[in-house]
């Protein structure tokens, strides 16, 4: 049982992302719209849970990886 929850996530949406990771960073949380915004403009991988669907597509999950990667090259250490 400990093992399981040792464990890191990989792919997160971007709900997770506000309650998981993305508060250690940086707070109060940007919108959904600017942080998708930083992430494609940062080039973090994203994937979609039906990549073929003609529309939509499902839920699009970020690399946990790249977000954080992200946020430490643009955040400022404390003090």
């Amino acid at each position: 049982m400990a093992d399981i929850l040792n464990q890191t996530a990989r792919l997160a949406t971007l709900d997770q992302l506000c309650e998981t990771t993305i508060p250690a960073f940086i707070s109060p949380i940007p919108s959904r719209d600017t942080l998708r915004a930083w992430f494609d403009q940062a080039g973090v991988p994203r994937f979609k849970s039906n990549p073929t669907a003609k529309r939509g597509g499902g839920t699009v999950f970020y690399s946990v990886a790249g977000v954080e990667k992200l946020f430490r090259n643009h955040t400022l250490a404390p003090a």
